[in-house]
């Protein structure tokens, strides 16, 4: 049959032949289905990557709100509200509406040594878009926080305050409102409900140089020259400061120039912090470095030294703290109005250089750096900026804001001790 249809048309036949082989050939149609396949995989994977996107934003913003509250819901100090820790929670949730996401999720616990722990457990859902597409119709939220706060023992603070006391604090009033706020800082900070000893502050101005109490740079190991004041050659390194080469220098001796090791009565501060007066240039570098030496714990053979000598309570013998001793929150709070000058001891850049240098070895020890540029010039603000531990740690103020910037420093520094640990 087939034979003879071949022979009745062979044309025809020839033609659906060579048809039928073309069609075997052809590849158009399976790179038609692929695109398919891959089409919808992508739609898979965009529309995942957008449900994550929306999942991660919402799990931000409802971690910032947990963290926060817990701060303020522990937070022993300054509520003069009334508001209980529970309202406080309910009401940092409710103003981002989240407080059924908050529920009864927390709890709120007083310990037997006055200190407050409050934690929370907050939990949501975040509808999908895309991923609903293969079964998944939501995504769970959760972000614990908790938060802690000891009053007395358990709050530790070593607190250094470098003081720009160069004659450009004499105009405008800087100087004098400068010793109003630090002296409100050493309040809010030197309280009767600590234990003797748990908060420590040091007051170290600068001009020119930075004058050491009596009899300090006897502790030195490695020190040439005569003079009451000294200087660096190694700048990049805060520990070991005792052993690290330095030189002697000839310096103004005025009392009120005196480095104050810590300082843990609030009326003796107020009156050290008073008796500042403004004279010479700004050695920005030097304020410092000589700063940072009252965290390093090799120093401690020297303010055995100054108790011995009745100069520290020896309620501070064995200090400063190891570098990794817990629950210790180390603080440098920098000033200055002005910029490094004026060639007495370096070239400005120099001097520059040496501020970033220190700054960053203190900070790569974990020590937080609040800088103050005030009245600054572009130079000084720079260098404030760049030696700051964040941007939230560094002010650019005038004399009418110095006074809110110190005590946002001191609540800054107290919430150090609220750790959230989860």
């Amino acid at each position: 049959m087939r034979n003879a249809l071949m022979a009745k048309h062979p044309v025809r036949t020839r033609r659906l032949a060579v048809q039928l082989a073309a069609f075997r050939r052809a590849d158009s149609g399976s790179m038609a289905v692929l695109s398919v396949f891959i089409f919808v995989a992508m739609i898979l994977f965009g529309g995942l990557a957008v449900d994550l996107m929306r999942h991660e934003n919402e799990r931000l913003r409802m971690q910032g709100v947990a963290d926060r509250a817990v701060l303020a819901a522990t937070m022993l100090r300054d509520n003069t509200s009334g508001a209980t820790p529970e309202q406080i929670l309910h009401a940092y949730f409710a103003a981002e509406g989240l407080d059924e996401q908050l529920g009864n999720n927390f709890s709120v616990v007083d310990g037997e040594d006055g200190g407050r722990t409050v934690t929370v457990a907050p939990a949501a859902t975040v509808p999908s878009l895309f991923m609903r597409l293969v079964g998944v119709n939501d995504f769970a939220v959760a972000t614990p926080a908790r938060a802690h706060e000891t009053l007395g023992a358990g709050l530790k603070l070593e607190i250094v305050m470098v003081l720009d006391v160069s004659g450009s604090m004499n105009g405008q009033q800087k100087i004098g409102m400068m010793q109003t706020a630090a002296t409100q800082l050493v309040n809010s900070l030197l309280t009767d409900d600590i234990q003797p000893g748990d908060v420590a502050i040091t007051m170290v101005p600068y001009d020119t140089w930075v004058l050491p109490p009596a009899g300090f740079l006897n502790q030195f190991t490695n020190l040439q020259g005569s003079g009451a004041c000294n200087d660096w050659t190694l700048w990049n390194s805060v520990v070991n400061g005792l052993t690290q080469s330095s030189q002697r220098r000839n310096c103004n001796t005025a009392s009120w120039r005196t480095v104050r090791p810590y300082l843990s009565n609030a009326a003796t501060a107020g009156t050290y912090i008073t008796e500042l007066r403004a004279s010479g240039t700004t050695s920005i570098d030097l304020g410092i470095r000589y700063g940072a030496l009252f965290f390093d714990p090799s120093l401690r053979p020297a303010i055995s030294a100054l108790i011995a000598n009745g100069d520290i309570d020896p309620v501070f013998e064995g200090r400063p703290y190891d570098w990794n001793e817990p629950n210790v929150v180390r603080a440098l709070i920098l000033l200055t109005d002005g910029e490094n000058c004026c060639g007495e001891r370096y070239a400005d850049g120099i001097q520059d250089t040496n501020s970033t240098a220190t700054c960053d070895a203190l900070k790569d020890q974990g020590i937080l750096i609040y800088s103050i540029a005030y009245q600054a010039p572009p130079a000084g603000a720079a260098l404030m900026q760049s030696c700051a531990s964040s941007a939230s740690h560094y002010f650019n103020t005038t004399a009418d804001g110095i006074v809110d910037v110190f005590q946002g420093i001191a609540n800054s520094v107290q919430t150090q001790a609220l750790r959230l640990t989860l």
